[in-house]
C-alpha cells in the first residue's frame, strides 16, 4: 500500500470516528430525554432506561451513518485543500480519478457494516426493546409487593399477601381480597403468577378458593377454583404492540403487503446511501483558496435532509401503492450516485444564491473557441 493510500484511509477513518461519536452522543441526548418522559408518565418502568436507551443504538446508527460518511469526508478532503495539499497532489500527478477510486474502497466496508446492522440488528434491538419493556411491565408489579406482608391496594380497594415470591415471578400462598362498590372477594390460592390476559396484566391464581359476600350479609358464597384469572387496581397496564420494524428482513422478503415491501427497500437502500453520500461529499468538498473548510458544510446538510426526505416519500409511496414497486426507492440514490459522478460544479455567487455550472464549457461555446480549437 502507498504511504498516500494509508495517509488518506486514516484521515478519513479518524475524522468518521470523531463525528459518529458527536452524533451518538447528540442521538442519546434526545433519545434518553424521550425515554425518561416516558418514564415520568409511568409508561416505562426506571430499571429498565439503560438497557432500552442501549438498544435504541442500532436504529440510530441507521439514520445517521449515511449523514457521518457525508461529513467526515467534506471535512477530511476540506483540510487537505485548505492546508494546499491537493494542489501539491495534483501537481505531482496525482489524478481526481485516484481519491475516488480509493475513496469507494474506504466506503464499501462501511457500507457492509451498514448493511448488517439495517438488516439483521436493527429488527433484532426493536424485538428485543419490545420483549424488555413486556419483562419489565410483568416484574414491575412484583417489585412493589413486599413477601410476607400485607400490601394495600391503592384507594382502599383491598389488601395482597404473599408469603413468597420466587426469582421466576411464581407467588407461594398468596392471600388477597378485592373490596370494591360492586364486590366484596376474598382469594386464597398455594400458587400464583402474573401473565398477560386481553392486553392487560392478571393475576392468576390455582387450586385455590374464593369467599363472595363476607359483609354484605349472613349467607357467604365457597367456590373452589382450579384457575382463577382477575385483575389487580394497581396493574392496568397493557404490552406494546408488535410493530412491523420488528420484522426479519427474511420475513420482509416473501411477504407480499406493499409496506413490507418498501420497508426491505428502505433496508437494502441504506447501506447504499453510504457510498452515494460519500463520493458526493468528495465531490463538494472542494474549496477555493479563500473558502473556509466549512464553507460547504450546510450544503451538504441540506442536500442530506432532502436526500433523507425523498427516501422517506418514496417510501411511504410505494407502500400506499401510489408509486412503482419495481422503482421503489432506487432512483433516489441512483440520481443523486449520477450527481456525485457527474463533471458539475458548483458556485456562489453571493451569499445565499447559487447556480450549478454542469458542462457550461460544452453547453456555452463561443465560434471563436470553436475556432481557436
Amino acid at each position: 500500500m502507498r504511504i498516500l493510500d494509508t495517509y488518506l484511509y486514516k484521515e478519513w477513518l479518524l475524522t468518521f470516528l470523531a463525528v459518529l461519536l458527536v452524533l451518538l452522543l447528540i442521538t442519546f441526548g434526545t433519545e434518553a430525554t424521550k425515554l425518561l418522559a416516558i418514564a415520568v408518565e409511568g409508561k416505562l418502568p426506571p430499571n429498565v432506561l439503560l438497557e432500552v436507551l442501549l438498544l435504541k443504538i442500532p436504529p440510530a446508527l441507521e439514520v445517521i451513518l449515511p449523514l457521518v460518511a457525508l461529513l467526515s469526508v467534506m471535512m477530511a478532503i476540506g483540510r487537505l485543500y485548505q492546508d494546499q495539499e491537493m494542489v501539491i497532489l495534483s501537481s505531482c500527478g496525482i489524478a481526481p480519478n485516484y481519491f475516488q477510486k480509493r475513496l469507494i474502497l474506504f466506503l464499501v466496508p462501511l457500507a457492509f457494516i451498514t448493511g448488517g446492522i439495517t438488516l439483521v440488528v436493527t429488527p433484532w434491538s426493536f424485538q428485543q426493546e419490545r420483549a424488555l419493556i413486556v419483562e419489565a411491565q410483568v416484574s414491575s408489579p412484583l417489585a412493589a409487593l413486599v413477601p410476607g406482608k400485607f400490601n394495600e391496594l391503592p384507594n382502599n380497594q383491598g389488601v395482597f399477601y404473599a408469603q413468597s415470591i420466587e426469582a421466576n415471578g411464581d407467588l407461594k400462598s398468596v392471600w388477597a381480597r378485592l373490596k370494591t362498590p360492586e364486590q366484596d372477594l376474598l382469594l386464597m390460592a398455594p400458587l400464583g403468577k402474573f401473565e398477560w390476559i386481553s392486553g392487560k396484566l392478571a393475576l392468576v391464581l390455582m387450586d385455590g378458593h374464593s369467599y363472595q359476600g363476607l359483609t354484605a350479609g349472613p349467607e357467604v358464597t365457597v367456590r373452589a377454583f382450579k384457575r382463577f384469572e382477575g385483575f389487580l387496581p394497581t396493574l392496568q397496564v397493557s404490552p406494546p404492540a408488535p410493530q412491523r420494524f420488528e420484522k426479519s428482513t427474511l420475513e420482509l422478503w416473501y411477504s407480499a403487503d406493499l409496506k413490507d415491501q418498501a420497508l426491505l427497500q428502505w433496508r437494502l437502500v441504506t447501506p447504499l446511501s453510504v457510498v452515494v453520500l460519500g463520493l458526493l461529499a468528495l465531490r463538494l468538498s472542494k474549496t477555493g483558496p479563500r473558502e473556509g473548510r466549512f464553507a460547504k458544510i450546510f450544503l451538504a446538510l441540506v442536500l442530506y435532509v432532502a436526500y433523507n426526505q425523498l427516501l422517506v416519500t418514496a417510501k411511504e409511496a410505494t407502500g400506499d401503492g401510489n408509486w412503482p414497486l419495481w422503482l421503489g426507492l432506487w432512483v433516489i440514490p441512483l440520481l443523486f450516485l449520477w450527481f456525485a459522478l457527474t463533471k458539475w460544479t458548483l458556485k456562489i455567487t453571493r451569499p445565499g444564491y447559487f447556480y450549478v455550472d454542469f458542462w457550461r464549457n460544452r453547453l456555452l461555446k463561443t465560434p471563436k473557441q470553436e475556432s481557436l480549437k
